[in-house]
């Protein structure tokens, strides 16, 4: 049963990929009508069929190319689908929402009932992600984080962590107006150079959905991650020290880290700190 519901929520996750490459197209595009369009080729604005938007299979039978004008599709599409489905798998596995209960009369019969309180969890942490995915691939694309996917995202990060408990509204409020801050502190000093304002509001996402101490890991993350990446291809001038380089994903990937080992990373960092 926990397979079957796990194969289920993956699945669930690519068309939810799916549906996002839609969303993140028409927001940059300003087009009306995300939930009631039908999609269609960006080349040749045939609208597609059925088939032609079955998660992930669809890309691999047609090799990635459009089945009307065979013009070649971006792989960004399948990526989108595949990280979805497999960060809702990661969730899922994270906040196992699906207990097993053995038989008093037969030890051999194991029932199985959904345990409600991992549930909240499960989807409160589930839509959080979406709009992370979301942020993540937008922030590639068109190197800046819109206040359509930021502004909503903090408001729902505020109102699911006040239902489910995490963090503590005080660790939320002190997080989120901290990384704000510090983002804030960065944008003035530079004009705008270093950091764009849509980091402002990632940042204070990341503070209301981790609390103060495990935003601040997600940070130490995104920037060691960044500095390891980038200071090599600054080395090869594939890039220069003044190109613009979207920080929105590095801080998505540390959140995520954080989101699911930020305990483990704590306690590491504090036995390795008084060792």
């Amino acid at each position: 049963m926990i397979l079957i519901t796990a194969i289920l929520i993956f699945i669930l996750g690519t068309a939810v990929g799916s549906f996002l490459s839609v969303v993140l197209y028409r927001i940059r595009n300003r087009k009306k009508g995300i939930f009631l369009s039908r999609s269609i080729c960006p080349h040749c604005d045939k609208t597609l069929k059925w088939i032609h938007l079955v998660p992930i299979l669809s890309y691999v039978f047609l090799k990635g190319k459009c089945a009307f004008c065979n013009k070649r599709i971006s792989i960004r599409y399948f990526l989108l689908e595949l990280i979805t489905g497999l960060t809702f798998l990661a969730v899922f596995l994270q906040w196992n929402f699906v207990d097993e209960v053995y038989s008093i009369v037969d030890p051999d019969i194991t029932n199985y009932l959904v345990n409600w309180a991992t549930f909240e969890y499960f989807i409160f942490y589930l839509i959080l992600s979406v709009f992370l995915i979301a942020i993540f691939f937008y922030d590639i694309l068109y190197k800046e984080i819109p206040d359509r996917l930021s502004i909503p995202a903090i408001a729902i990060a505020i109102a699911g962590g006040l239902t489910v408990g995490t963090p503590e509204p005080l660790d939320m409020l002190i997080g989120g107006c901290a990384i704000f801050g510090f983002f804030g502190l960065q944008y003035a000093l530079s004009k705008g150079k270093w950091i764009g304002g849509g980091d402002l509001r990632m940042g204070a996402l990341i503070g209301v959905i981790l609390g103060l101490y495990k935003s601040l890991g997600a940070l130490a993350i995104a920037y060691i991650g960044g500095t390891i990446l980038l200071l090599p291809l600054i080395i090869l001038k594939k890039i220069h020290k003044k190109s613009e380089v979207p920080f929105g994903p590095f801080l998505v990937i540390a959140t995520f880290i954080m989101l699911f080992f930020g305990d483990e990373i704590i306690s590491w960092y504090l036995s390795f700190l008084y060792a």
